[in-house]
C-alpha cells in the first residue's frame, strides 16, 4: 500500500511538474505575473525570463524522472524519496510566501498545492515499514 501511494503522488507530482515546466517555458512573463512577482509586462526582464526558462528546464527533468522512479523504485527507496519530498514541498512552499511582490490568487494555489504535496507524502509514509 505504502508503495501505491507515495507510487500516486509521485505521478500526480510530475503532471503538475510539467504544467509548470511548459508555463515556464513557453510565456514565462505569465507565469512570474499569475504568481505575483512582478505585477506588469513591463517589470518582466530578459534576466527574469532566461532565469525563469531555466528553472522550466530543470522541472522537465524532474517532471521526467518523478513516474520513472514511481515505476521502478523499491519500496525502500520511495520512502527515502517520499522524506525527501516533504521538506522540499514545504521549502517551496515558504519559498512562493516569502517572494517579493503582490498576493494573487496564483500565489495562493501554489502555497496550496506545495503543502498539498508535503501531506500527501506524509499520508503516504504512513504504510508499512521494513527494516531494511
Amino acid at each position: 500500500m505504502l508503495t501505491r501511494r507515495i507510487a500516486l503522488v509521485l505521478r500526480v507530482g510530475a503532471v503538475v511538474f510539467a504544467v509548470s515546466a511548459i508555463a515556464l517555458l513557453v510565456e514565462p512573463s505569465f507565469f512570474v505575473k499569475f504568481i505575483g512577482v512582478v505585477g506588469t509586462e513591463d517589470a518582466v526582464t530578459p534576466e527574469l525570463t532566461w532565469a525563469m526558462r531555466m528553472i522550466g528546464a530543470v522541472l522537465v527533468i524532474v517532471a521526467t524522472m518523478m513516474p520513472v522512479v514511481a515505476a521502478f523504485a523499491s519500496e525502500r527507496t520511495l520512502r527515502q524519496v517520499a522524506s525527501i519530498m516533504v521538506p522540499v514541498c514545504l521549502t517551496l512552499s515558504f519559498i512562493t510566501v516569502v517572494a517579493p511582490g503582490s498576493w494573487t490568487l496564483g500565489r495562493w494555489g501554489y502555497i496550496a498545492v506545495g503543502t498539498a504535496f508535503a501531506l500527501a507524502y506524509l499520508y503516504g509514509l504512513q504504510g508499512r515499514r521494513r527494516n531494511h
